[in-house]
């Protein structure tokens, strides 16, 4: 388990529920690549310097980790 700030593992959360989002290019989404828990798709915003991320493996990984087994989505199976 990573030592991660708590606006980090709120975006993982996010990540983990959509399927990739924007957000700015900042110190903390490239530590999030760095340690493999998220991917930038390719796809950016130029005016709002902002990347594309999506949550990889490894991230899921991390939450489970941490919060255990994700849970159904309330109307899903």
């Amino acid at each position: 388990m990573h030592k991660l700030p708590p606006a980090s593992l709120y975006r993982l959360r996010l990540l983990s529920e959509t399927s990739a989002r924007f957000y700015p290019v900042t110190a903390y989404m490239r530590r999030l690549e760095v340690l493999g828990l998220v991917v930038a798709t390719g796809r950016t915003d130029p005016e709002k310097d902002s990347a594309e991320y999506q949550i990889t493996d490894a991230g899921r990984a991390e939450l489970e980790e941490r919060y255990g087994p994700a849970s159904p989505k309330p109307g899903r199976s």
